[in-house]
This record gives C-alpha cells, structure tokens and sequence, in this order.
C-alpha cells in the first residue's frame, strides 16, 4: 500500500529521516523500522531516473555495496513515487544497483507521489547529505531544482542569482525579477544547506565554463573539484591539458599543481623582455594587494602572491 499525500503536502522530515536513516550511527534494519508504507518492491517494476543528479558512480564502491548487500540485504529503504507500468527512483540508485547485482528480486521502499519539484528536490538533498555529487553534479542538480521551483530556464536562474548577489552588496538589482522569486530562491538554499545564493555563484557556477577535459575528468571522479578550479586558470590551452595529464598521471596534490602552475608561468614570462616582466609581475602583485589584507588571502592567492614578489626579486637582479 501506497503512503499517499497531496502535492505541497509531503512530510520532508519523516521522508528524509526514511530515506537517510541516522547518519551519526550507520544504517538502520528496514525490519526495525516502525513507519507506515513501506513495502517490498520488485526490481524489475523499478525504472531509473533520467533527472537523477548523480551521473558517475565509482564502481569499487558500488562492488562493496553489492557484496554488504549479498551479505545483510537492503538495510535502508529506497525512495520510489508510483508512476505508469510501476515505480521511477527517487533516492537510492547505488541501493538499488547493487540489489540487482546481488541476485535480488525485490526491495524495500517507501511509496509516495510526488511531483517533479519534490522528486528532484529530495534526491538532491539525499545525494548532499550523502555526499555521493561531485562538484559538477552538484552544480547542474542546484541549477535544474532552482528552474523548477522557479519555473525559470537555466539563462534566468542565473540573471536571479546575479540579481541576488547585486543585492547582497547593496547594489541594484534586475526588476525582470519581483520579491517573491527572490524570497522562494533564498528559502531553497536554506533547505539544501550547504551554500548561499552568492556562494554558490561565486563558487560552483564558473565551474560549468570549465573546458571540456576538465568537467569529464570532475565527473567521472578522477580530479578533485579545487584541483580543476586551479588547472582551469593556466593559459595557453596546451600548458593546461599538459599539467591535467600530469595531475591525472601521477595523482598530484593541490599544491603540487600550484608549484607546477607557478613553475608554467615563470616559463612563459621568460621569454619577455626584462622590463616588461616586472611590470606585469607588479601589477599583477598590485592587484591581489588592492582586494584585501595579506592576512586576508586565501592560500592560493597568498602563493601566487609570493612567486610574484619572488620574480620581481629574480629579474630586478638580472
């Protein structure tokens, strides 16, 4: 039997309290569950989610879930919502996968109707507290439930979160956007927890003009987002896929591929005159000093900012 409920009625703490089981102690036996609807659902009555965030899925770890799942079944139920033919996944695709890989015929799991908003939105949600989305992922699953909620394309729910922003600093805004839009964009973020409007803009945004080698290798798990966030910035377009090949080749760390950023920039400034190369350093030092205190800096800017210094140094005593 199904756990019905009208649209705009859902029970998000029950759903995700089902769903997430207690975090802090691990997971929970389905049999020791006290709630109402749940059921046993048959795999094969169970079709995947197209709009599913998560696209990559690490196949060592989904070989240790197969094999817990052999060992002591399902212990937390999935999440489906009832659609034609039989059931379309919500939240618990890796649970699901290693079911069927297990040898399983059915599962456990939590009935609801939901539409598309809320379907999206709890997978979202399940797949943060999980941290199972790469920064990728994560981005274009924010993006998509904005547009929903919203009812805005991507184009739009970036102009509002600029528009946001704008506002944050005290600057005007775009009137294309009204109060309700930004209070309804404010609240979503505040119910996903894990950034602001502005964070978010500032911080995960950028990442979708990231070149195309860079976003696949993100995706499929391969290069840690802040590890992209650095390659992206190295010019000419060869040095950068050179250094990838290098992260990816020999698992650098992130301050192994600054040292290597700051190493390809000295490179190429070589090849100036003298006295081109310390005015480009000095503006360049000029302009991480105008933003804010040393202190201030991030360690990223605060390395860029000494290899500047240290250039001026090196070509002033040439």
């Amino acid at each position: 039997m199904s756990a019905k409920r009208r649209r705009g009625d859902i029970d998000r703490a029950a759903v995700f309290e089902a769903i997430l089981g207690d975090l802090g102690r691990g997971e929970t036996p389905v049999d020791a569950d006290p709630r109402a609807g749940l059921v046993r659902v048959p795999l094969d009555a169970i079709r995947l989610n197209e709009q599913q965030p998560r696209k990559h899925i690490d196949p060592d770890s989904l070989e240790r879930l197969t094999a817990s799942v052999r060992e002591r079944g399902v212990l937390e139920p999935i999440l489906v919502r009832p659609v034609a033919g039989g059931y379309e996944l919500v939240a618990g695709e890796r649970r699901t996968r290693a079911a069927r890989d297990a040898g399983m015929e059915d599962v456990p799991a939590l009935v609801l109707e939901l539409d598309d908003r809320e379907a999206l939105e709890i997978s979202i949600i399940e797949n943060l507290q999980r941290e199972d989305l790469n920064a990728v992922e994560e981005t274009e699953a924010v993006l998509s439930l904005l547009g929903l909620t919203l009812g805005l394309d991507r184009a739009a729910v970036l102009g509002l979160l600029h528009d946001l922003y704008q506002r944050e600093r005290g600057r005007g805004g775009e009137e294309r956007f009204d109060d309700a839009q930004r209070v309804l964009a404010a609240a979503l973020f505040e119910r996903l927890g894990r950034f602001s409007p502005s964070s978010f803009l500032v911080n995960r945004v950028p990442i979708l003009s990231f070149p195309d080698d860079l976003l696949q290798a993100v995706r499929a798990g391969r290069l840690a987002f802040t590890k992209a966030q650095a390659i992206a910035r190295v010019e000419p377009s060869e040095a950068r896929q050179t250094l990838l090949r290098e992260a990816l080749e020999h698992d650098l760390s992130l301050s192994q591929i600054r040292r290597r950023i700051t190493e390809i920039r000295t490179e190429s400034s070589s090849e100036q005159p003298v006295g081109e190369r310390v005015v480009l350093a000095m503006n360049a030092a000029r302009r991480l000093l105008s933003r804010r205190r040393v202190a201030a800096l991030s360690e990223e800017e605060r390395e860029q900012l000494a290899a500047l210094l240290e250039d001026v140094r090196r070509l002033l005593e040439t």
